[in-house]
């Protein structure tokens, strides 16, 4: 069992929903959060975006608990979506791995 979680602005929503419909998720939460991100001049890891100085982004956490195979779908959907689009805004996934949890009724 992993559990993959997605960062994303709010406005491609309804893009990454399809993007984990396709990949094979059938439930996942969401999240409203704000990215915030203040540029030095050095390189970052970029998740909010690298545009301004001073970034306040209005974004979502989805995240759902899937088979590996699942999530590695979902991540190579992201990277082909990311390569394909060269947003200034990318869509971020990790994958964590669920070592135990409560049985499902």
């Amino acid at each position: 069992m992993k559990l993959i979680v997605v960062l994303s602005i709010a406005e491609y929503m309804e893009q990454v929903t399809k993007l984990l419909h396709e990949a094979g998720v059938k439930r996942f939460s969401s999240v409203d959060i704000t990215g915030y991100k203040k540029r030095n001049g050095l390189s970052s890891l970029n998740w909010f975006g690298y545009t301004s100085e001073d970034a306040k982004t209005n974004s979502v956490m989805l995240f759902s608990f899937a088979p590996e195979e699942i999530t590695d779908n979902v991540v190579r959907a992201i990277n082909e979506c990311n390569d394909e689009s060269k947003d200034p805004f990318p869509v971020h996934a990790f994958v964590l791995s669920v070592d135990n949890f409560s049985k499902f009724i």
